[in-house]
């Protein structure tokens, strides 16, 4: 009986010094949250809007300014289509970048000439294309981005002088300021980018440049004012700069 009970309290013991010597169990591992969406990329991209502006033609002689020839008028019957390329980086919620995007137009309008000017003669203005680059401020929400942006603008322009016998053209590139806001959304996301969708509206104003210089078949000299306001809708496709997105949707 002593040796059963001698045997018992050595096996007793044997085990618990095992349990004791046996590693502990690892603690559970909670799974990281997926992480948001991360506006970090270079993108190219098509879009196409609408065009409208102003215009005003001024009669200009040497270093003066004269009265108006036209008055202000409208330009519209514009549509607006091109391409951009562009890149952002994200700083926590802060987004900053840049984007050069060019595109077709065929923004025109014309008017008859004002008293005391020949009320025969007709002048006009016409832009071609539109060329921007500008910088971009934006603030991240997950796949929604809001931005600013503002920058320098290029314009091919016509304008036109005739009546019904002759016609004067005289044309120019113009360089203006450029202002706008928009909104990006993200609508497909992978592990190389995303696709994402873009509204925004921009205004721009080319100031004052001086056309049919010198004056050429009784079309006098004139300073041209010119603004355009655009509202376009894009398609962007974005690439990640070495940084995979986690999620996928």
């Amino acid at each position: 009986m002593k040796r059963l009970l001698v045997a018992a309290m050595a096996a007793g013991l044997a085990s618990h010094a095992v349990a004791a010597d046996a590693p502990a169990a690892a603690p559970a591992v909670k799974a990281p949250a997926p992480a948001g969406y991360n506006w970090t990329s270079c993108y190219v991209g098509i879009q196409g809007g609408g065009n409208w502006g102003k215009s005003e033609h001024v009669r200009r002689a040497g270093d003066d300014s004269g009265p108006t020839i036209t008055g202000t008028f409208n330009l519209s019957g514009a549509a607006v289509a091109g391409g951009v390329f562009g890149c952002d980086f994200q700083i926590e919620k802060t987004v900053l970048g840049f984007e050069n995007d060019a595109s077709w137009t065929n923004q025109h309008g014309k008017v008859q000439d004002l008293p005391p000017f020949n009320v025969g003669v007709t002048s006009g203005t016409r832009e071609k294309w539109i060329d921007m680059f500008r910088g971009r401020v934006g603030y991240a929400l997950d796949q929604f981005l809001i931005y600013g942006t503002a920058g320098i603008a290029f314009a091919g322009t016509e304008v036109t002088v005739s009546n019904q016998v002759v016609q004067v053209t005289s044309s120019h590139t113009r360089t203006g300021l450029a202002a706008g806001l928009g909104g990006e959304w993200a609508a497909y996301v992978d592990t190389w980018g995303a696709v994402t969708l873009k509204l925004e509206y921009v205004h721009v104003d080319f100031g004052s440049k001086r056309y049919v210089d010198p004056p050429i078949s009784g079309a006098v000299t004139r300073d041209v004012r010119l603004t355009d306001d655009i509202v376009r809708a894009g398609v962007n496709v974005r690439f990640n700069w070495d940084r995979p997105v986690v999620t996928k949707y």
